[in-house]
């Protein structure tokens, strides 16, 4: 599996991409950065999108991508994955007619750019040759993190992709078994921010300390964060640095992991 890093931060400044992560050059997991990276042709082989919440800096480019591959005429849909309720938003807010065009009815019901595939939490989904298992995470918002299997047999080794989100239990849980090789989790803000990390449903390092201690293994996973708040960039690498944790990486824009 190989997962290429489209924008890995909290917020936008230039040279700075909103969340999004692709996967195998074919499965793209939130959308905050996709069109003003991948070039046209990239962005036609996208099938998937795994949306973990319905917040805009997750989004922000997933009305874009549709539009393009509008005129792209590639004559297959791209795919929207997503728990019932985010799904929901998505059409009310976003694919409505009057913010944005609803994408799943042009140019026809029968043949839209866009279709929305229903996720339940705990249920494994087949999506080409990834097998996906949503998990719910406590945010502000319905949220959801993302099990990726390299493969639909039971064996395969996982990646998981937590969502923003404050301190949780399940996808630890989840986490913690050994086949999950790497696990990209936010550290949004420093800990002098910790009652705002708590009110808007986010980790300091001193959280994320505490959430890794709930994998309960010996073979600890790679653990890649991000959605840093750059403002308090250099704050959170000092934190995150005094852990000790020499499986702690801060990701890039632009950077390719291989599990």
């Amino acid at each position: 599996m190989e997962i290429r890093v489209l924008g890995c931060h909290g917020s936008q400044l230039p040279g700075c991409g909103l969340t999004s992560f692709l996967i195998d050059g074919t499965t793209l997991v939130d959308a905050g950065a996709v069109t003003s990276v991948l070039a046209l042709e990239e962005q036609a082989r996208v099938e998937h999108i795994l949306v973990t919440h319905a917040h805009l800096d997750h989004i922000r480019e997933l009305s874009s991508l549709a539009d393009n591959l509008c005129y792209f005429r590639r004559g297959t849909p791209l795919w929207v994955v997503a728990p019932e309720g985010v799904i929901a938003q998505l059409r009310k807010h976003i694919f409505n007619g009057a913010i944005w065009p609803d994408f799943s009815a042009i140019p026809s019901a029968e043949n839209p750019v866009l279709r929305f595939m229903a996720v339940r939490p705990g249920e494994a989904s087949s999506l080409g040759h990834l097998r996906v298992t949503a998990i719910p995470v406590h945010h502000t918002v319905e949220t959801v993190a993302y099990v990726v299997d390299a493969g639909t047999g039971s064996g395969a080794p996982a990646a998981v992709f937590i969502g923003d989100t404050g301190p949780t239990d399940e996808v630890w849980a989840v986490a913690g078994q050994d086949r999950v090789r790497a696990v990209f989790v936010e550290t949004s803000l420093p800990g002098e921010l910790g009652d705002l990390a708590r009110l808007t449903g986010h980790l300091t390092p001193a959280d994320l300390a505490a959430e890794l201690g709930k994998l309960g293994r010996a073979n600890q996973p790679q653990i890649y964060l991000y959605h840093m708040k750059i403002q308090y960039l250099n704050e959170i690498q000092q934190e995150i640095s005094l852990l000790g944790n020499v499986n702690i990486h801060v990701l890039s824009d632009g950077q390719v992991i291989r599990i």
